[in-house]
């Protein structure tokens, strides 16, 4: 994109992120890993609540629960639960941010933290490099693709050895009512 495309492309994604209350969509992810023959699928909900509740459930092929809350992680998997408090921990922290402000596309302003290029293929995409050093032993590049509403579809993690995870969302929800208990732990 040009540097005037990518101004108003960013712009619109912030403007809907600044609007967005509540989401709640369907997702596939699949994990690539270079030891690993084929992918591995999961499929599940995520809900986010601004403007600072996401969960993850995971449905298949097991029940596992993610669920940030502030700089808190609790995670649930049917038989143990752990809570893990981000903020002792400044990567944890960004990663938490990191995955809130992959959903609701405020990550775009997060220049100080990644380098983010733009592009302008089938569907707009934006590409970020975290700048910090841990950050980036863990996380290589992170693609985000947007619809035409500028509204996030697609997220793919690639880890500093090659390997990936992709989440594709469906039928996604905006600002709809998602129950209290949906974010309790």
């Amino acid at each position: 994109m040009t540097p005037s495309e990518k101004d108003a492309f960013q712009h619109k994604v912030l403007e809907k992120a600044g609007k967005l209350e509540s989401l709640s969509a369907d997702f596939a992810q699949n994990r690539s890993m270079e030891m690993m023959d084929g992918e591995a699928e999961s499929k599940g909900k995520i809900y986010f609540m601004a403007p600072n509740q996401l969960k993850w459930e995971y449905h298949q092929p097991y029940n596992y629960q993610l669920l940030f809350i502030d700089s808190k992680l609790f995670i649930a998997d049917g038989t143990h639960f752990q809570e893990v408090d981000m903020s002792s921990n400044k990567i944890f922290e960004k990663m938490g941010d990191m995955i809130s402000g992959s959903m609701n596309g405020k990550i775009l302003s997060a220049e100080k933290d990644f380098a983010v290029t733009y592009y302008n293929k089938e569907k707009p995409v934006a590409k970020l490099i975290p700048k910090n050093k841990k950050l980036s032993e863990m996380v290589k590049e992170i693609w985000i693709s947007f619809d035409a509403s500028h509204l996030i579809t697609n997220v793919k993690l690639i880890d500093s050895s090659g390997d990936f995870t992709e989440i594709a969302l469906k039928n996604i929800k905006l600002n709809q009512p998602i129950a209290d208990s949906v974010f309790k732990h």
